[in-house]
């Protein structure tokens, strides 16, 4: 009999200090803190992710129009590049701070 007791303490003696091993090192301090960190993380992870999907469908829409709608090709072209449609008339505006000149655009009935 003090054999098989013998032989379950062998077994049962490591089996606990390996259980208590594990325990200390996932709930150490420092197990604790890269638990928190890494949920940190994991957390602007998904927002940064939900951000570039928003971006990725906006630009998903700019390309489809930049395919398909004229209205918005012209548009972009009148804000990015200052071209004008045929008909219109630019009128330029000078301030002496360089910074605030005006550009207005007037439309008539003249051609160019």
């Amino acid at each position: 009999m003090k054999s098989q007791k013998e032989k379950k303490l062998k077994f049962f003696i490591p089996a606990v200090f390996a259980i208590l091993i594990s325990l200390i090192v996932i709930f150490s301090i420092e197990g604790i803190i890269k638990v928190y960190k890494l949920k940190a993380a994991k957390s602007k992870l998904a927002d940064n992710l939900i951000y570039l999907k928003k971006d990725n469908a906006k630009i998903r829409r700019q390309i489809y129009d930049l395919k398909h709608n004229k209205q918005y090709i012209s548009e972009l072209a009148r804000q990015e590049l200052g071209m004008i449609k045929r008909g219109e008339i630019v009128f330029k505006f000078f301030s002496a701070d360089k910074s605030k000149n005006v550009t207005k655009r007037n439309k008539s009935n003249a051609s160019p």
